[in-house]
């Protein structure tokens, strides 16, 4: 793999785990409440492979609602993920490990506070940054400062407020992104519902094209994602893909625990249904 492909495929590994956020919706477990009333369920945990030219696994990523509660002055719910290399490309290519730490208003759904910690070989970095809608700045622990409109998120809490939009067939909607130490422009067209096949199962899914505005990048460098949202009340990503010159990218779901139970790829059989066991204790 070359260094330059290997580089955008762990980019963009990082934004997709992060717009995993939203696949944490369940009807069990404590949860905490948006300003629509939808829940947000805490403890539940997902799990995901990154495949690449459509047989080698790359990575894998986490995610978890961790908890509602107080955080840094202010109400908030904790939200984690991880993403790290696996298997050969971890081995020949580079050991990458991530982790994103969202503090999101319950109410607003607006993100507050996000720490990111990035380990590549022997070489660890930290940000935080501390979002201030009202003020329209972010503040980097760089010292650096960002101006931000009053609808700036994340990447976990654009999926999170992408799953609440009524996503009919042919709407188009516009978002205000903030990754790392830079905003982006996101364009999200809606698309017909289709049947999807995933590890886990046959699903009706909502398709959304993802188109991601980063200046200076000409828009043939761009990835186009592609992301498949479960059609039911939940909105659960099922499954997202990039296009990129040396082949696809794709990300699919094939764990989703609750302190109570686990719902996983299916072992040795063809079973195209969901399936729930109690988690071992």
């Amino acid at each position: 793999m070359r260094p330059r492909t290997a580089r955008r495929a762990k980019d963009l590994a990082l934004v997709v785990s992060a717009l995993m956020f939203s696949a944490a919706l369940a009807t069990s477990g404590r949860s905490a409440v948006s300003s629509d009333g939808l829940s947000f369920p805490i403890g539940e945990r997902l799990r995901y492979t990154i495949s690449w030219a459509s047989y080698l696994v790359a990575g894998e990523m986490t995610l978890a609602v961790k908890a509602l509660g107080h955080f840094f002055d202010r109400s908030g719910v904790h939200l984690e993920l991880r993403a790290a290399t696996v298997g050969p490309v971890r081995t020949l290519v580079k050991a990458l490990d991530e982790q994103w730490t969202s503090y999101v208003d319950p109410k607003t759904g607006l993100p507050y506070r996000v720490e990111h910690l990035r380990r590549e070989g022997a070489r660890r970095t930290d940000l935080t940054i501390a979002l201030d809608h009202r003020r329209g700045v972010a503040r980097l622990s760089t010292g650096r400062t960002i101006a931000i409109s009053p609808e700036t998120r994340d990447v976990v809490a654009f999926l999170y407020h992408l799953r609440t939009l009524p996503l009919r067939p042919g709407d188009r909607h516009r978002f205000s992104l903030l990754s790392e130490r830079r905003r982006f422009l996101v364009h999200a067209d809606v698309g017909a519902r289709t049947l999807i096949e995933t590890r886990l199962g046959r699903f009706e899914a909502i398709e959304i094209a993802v188109r991601v505005d980063a200046a200076g990048e000409k828009a043939a460098e761009t990835p186009r994602l592609r992301i498949w949202l479960s059609a039911d009340e939940r909105r659960v990503p099922l499954m997202i893909t990039a296009e990129e010159g040396l082949g696809e990218i794709r990300v699919e779901l094939v764990e989703m625990a609750t302190e109570a139970t686990v719902s996983q790829e299916p072992r040795g059989g063809s079973s195209a249904t969901l399936f729930l066991v109690e988690r071992a204790r």
